[in-house]
Formats: C-alpha cells, structure tokens, sequence
C-alpha cells in the first residue's frame, strides 16, 4: 500500500471503519501508514531544523558566541569561584575572631569579679557584657549565610560550567577548530569601562597575567629612569 504524503480525513475513517468490522489486519496497515506518516513528517521537520542549524553554525565565525565560549564564560565561572572564596575565607575569620571575642569576653566577666568595684559598677559591666556577647552571638549565628550562597553560587557555577561544555561540542561538531578561536583585541578604555560597570579588579588568571605584564612594563621604564 502506498502511503501518502499527509494524513488524510479518508484515512482516518478507513481505519475507523476497519476496527468497527474487526478487520485486524486492515486496521494493522492502516495504522502503519499513519504511523509511518507521522514519522516522515517529523524527520522532515528535524532535517528542516538540523540544515538551519548547521547553517547558523557555519556563520558561527561571524558571532560573538565563539568568543563569549572560550573567553567571556570562563572569566565569569572564574569570578564566581573568586567570589565564593573569598566568601568563605572572610567568614572563616569572623567564625574565629568572634569566638575569640566571646572567650575574652568571659576572661573579663571572671576579673571583674575579683575586682574592687561596687555592686552598682559590676552589674552595669555585667550587663554591657552580656550585650557584648549577644552581638557576638548575633554575628555567628548571621554568618550561616555563607552556607546558602555557597551553595547557590556551587549550583550557578556547576550550570555555567555544562553550558560551556555544551557550546564547545557544539563549536567542534559544527567544523570550528575551539583551539583556534582567537583572543579578544585588548582595549585599555573598555576595560576599564567595564570595571567601572562593575566587572570588578583583575581577579582571574587571565586579567592578572595582563596585570602583571603592566606592571613589568613600568619597572623597566622606572629602570631607565633611574629611579
């Protein structure tokens, strides 16, 4: 039986038909050509959207992905991962100055104790250090922060990082060679442009190593001078 090139309201009713009379075997081949059908239809419409892919990725050279891909998403996971560092290693050190504080603080309560003061002037001492230690109590309990964002920022950086991974074999399956994707053209006013913008200090390896070229250039050019 030939099968058509759409589905057909003829079709649909002859297989309609065929299961009212039991006919098993012609509701069988009508029911492989619409399934067939179906099936060329759908291969039709992802050879249609495959050739616009291909042809999208084939002006690839032309977009700002190919950059964005090597350059712009590790620099942003690298911030991150700067960030959350950086988070945790300044809340490492108020866990610690903190609890130093509540321990000081109650070496001081002891002395006082032993102290020649009045009654009046160890209470109000007493009392200002009880609040001292309920503001010191208050900073660790608020540093249970870090916990949340450190584990949102794993999440954020997790997800960034597949996504790059994706667009790489996407770049490579598409005839695009990822090692040859050139750097981007430095510009000294767009740089700092961006960190005005809030891209913030040179905090990745990349930006340190240009950093560090700069400061290499002025130290040979204070050597000549002299200085």
């Amino acid at each position: 039986m030939t099968c058509p090139s759409q589905i057909d309201i003829k079709m649909v009713q002859a297989l309609l038909t065929a299961l009212e009379a039991d006919n098993q075997e012609q509701a069988t081949v009508l029911l492989d050509d619409l399934t067939q059908l179906r099936e060329s239809e759908l291969y039709q419409r992802l050879s249609v959207l495959t050739n616009n892919l291909h042809g999208t990725l084939d002006q690839l050279i032309d977009n700002q992905l190919l950059l964005q891909t090597k350059h712009d998403i590790p620099e942003v996971t690298e911030r991150l991962e700067y960030v959350l560092s950086s988070t945790e290693e300044a809340c490492d050190k108020t866990l610690v100055s903190t609890e130093k504080a509540m321990v000081l603080s109650e070496s001081i309560s002891e002395l006082i104790q032993d102290a020649l003061l009045s009654d009046t002037q160890q209470a109000q001492i007493q009392c200002l250090l009880s609040e001292l230690n309920t503001e010191l109590t208050n900073i660790l309990l608020s540093q249970s922060f870090q916990d949340l964002t450190g584990q949102v920022l794993n999440r954020v950086v997790l997800t960034i990082s597949s996504l790059e991974q994706s667009l790489i074999q996407l770049i490579s399956e598409s005839g695009h060679d990822y090692a040859a994707i050139p750097d981007r053209e430095k510009d000294d006013t767009i740089q700092k442009s961006a960190e005005m913008k809030g891209i913030g200090p040179n905090v990745t390896q990349k930006s340190k190593q240009d950093s560090v070229g700069s400061q290499d250039d002025v130290d040979d050019l204070l050597g000549e001078l002299g200085i």
